[in-house]
């Protein structure tokens, strides 16, 4: 990791609430302000959750007060296994205070604005706020593939690691010397688990470090390599290499200089590695890349761009090559499978993709969210209504 993308993440981690953060976003430094829709509420601590044909009501108690948070839905009893499966497949995304689960016929109104959606096995955990502009906390809820939807009570400046493929999240609160460990039932709320740790820490400037569960494994990003703990025996077990955003799935994490080596967690038998993707200037002892894995942990996205904005989430103004920046009219993104190292290409940049749960890219276009096969590159499209504002894909955040 270069020394300009560890100012710039050490820059980014006062901001409150925590802003859209990629890693092109952390070099290019900036922050989007717009403010979508705002609907009164207070702080949403004590809840309980009530489902009715075509509506959640969330009910709340705050300071002694009641507050309530109606979210509209259009899923049926009849729809969850539907959903389920298309949620897996085509993943989520959001506009202003819509989420929809991979169609737009499967929608949750939360009235308030979505900011960020993190997966899990059969929902998301959604980061909302009345503002956009810094001056609100945001809050966390859960919405399920059932049209469910749960707030959650987490600390305001943190952003959860989740497991895509089981019902769990993670954070960190400080706890003396070091951390306390919280693995949560994300569809309930439960605590399942709460562990102490402690390791020196000081390279990006939360006040905890950036945190990834998979399975069994919470991994963080701490100084020096990765450590990695098994949450239910609270042990630490074989460390990932790298100092860096934990980037988990499927069992397994990114790691190495440039997160292009692929880690079984538990004992860190290296699978496979993107290195030779890698670009570098002529007499350069520094070569770029950069690294995805996908939340089943079977497939590695690799760019080596550089993306231009007017403003950060603004619209791309233009692509340049991520050492010698010169620009690119037609880039490309590489996803390699980690089992059979077998490699496919597709027309994109750095900012083009996200992941849908199982390992399929997805991408937005305007109103049209497409998913591609990981292994074949074959793509469907759907249309979602037009409306205000830029969609907004799943799985776009970090865990902090």
């Amino acid at each position: 990791m270069t020394d300009q993308l560890l100012e710039k993440i050490r820059d980014h981690a006062g901001a409150e609430p925590v802003p859209e953060i990629d890693l092109d976003g952390i070099i290019r430094r900036g922050r989007r302000v717009r403010r979508r829709r705002t609907v009164a509420r207070r702080g949403i601590v004590t809840l309980a959750v009530g489902a009715i044909a075509g509506a959640v009501v969330v009910t709340g108690i705050d300071h002694g007060g009641p507050t309530r948070l109606d979210a509209s839905t259009t899923i049926s009893a009849g729809d969850v296994d539907l959903v389920s499966a298309a949620y897996r497949a085509g993943g989520a995304f959001s506009r202003g205070d819509t989420l929809w689960f991979s169609d737009p016929t499967y929608s949750v109104d939360l009235g308030v604005t979505v900011q960020m959606m993190l997966y899990t096995s059969q929902g998301v955990v959604a980061g909302v706020t009345n503002s956009d502009d810094g001056t609100a906390r945001r809050d966390y809820v859960y919405v399920g593939t059932d049209g469910s939807v749960r707030p959650l009570d987490l600390p305001g400046k943190v952003v959860p690691g989740t497991d895509a493929q089981a019902d769990r999240l993670v954070y960190l609160t400080k706890e003396g010397p070091g951390w306390r460990i919280h693995v949560v039932e994300a569809s309930t709320g439960r605590e399942v688990a709460s562990v102490t740790y402690a390791a020196r820490y000081t390279w990006a400037g939360w006040d905890v470090p950036p945190i990834g569960l998979t399975g069994d494994f919470v991994v963080l990003g701490v100084d020096g390599d990765q450590q990695v703990v098994n949450w239910r025996t609270g042990e630490r077990v074989a460390d990932v290499p790298g100092t860096q955003l934990p980037a988990v799935g499927g069992g397994r994490a990114l790691g190495g200089p440039l997160s292009d080596k692929t880690y079984q967690l538990g004992d860190s038998k290296k699978l496979r590695s993107t290195t030779d993707l890698a670009v570098r200037m002529e007499g350069s002892s520094e070569p770029y890349a950069r690294n995805s894995l996908s939340p089943d942990g079977r497939f590695v996205e690799t760019t080596n761009t550089f993306v231009g904005l007017d403003k950060p989430g603004g619209p791309v103004t233009g692509v340049s090559d991520g050492v010698t920046g010169e620009t690119v009219a037609d880039p490309v993104v590489h996803v390699t499978d980690v089992a059979t190292g077998r490699r496919i290409t597709l027309p994109g940049h750095a900012l083009t993709y996200g992941w849908t749960p199982d390992g399929r890219l997805m991408r937005v276009d305007g109103t049209k969210v497409t998913t591609c096969d990981a292994s074949t590159g074959e793509c469907t499209s759907t249309s979602v209504p037009a409306g205000r504002g830029a969609i907004r894909m799943a799985g776009r955040y970090l865990g902090s």
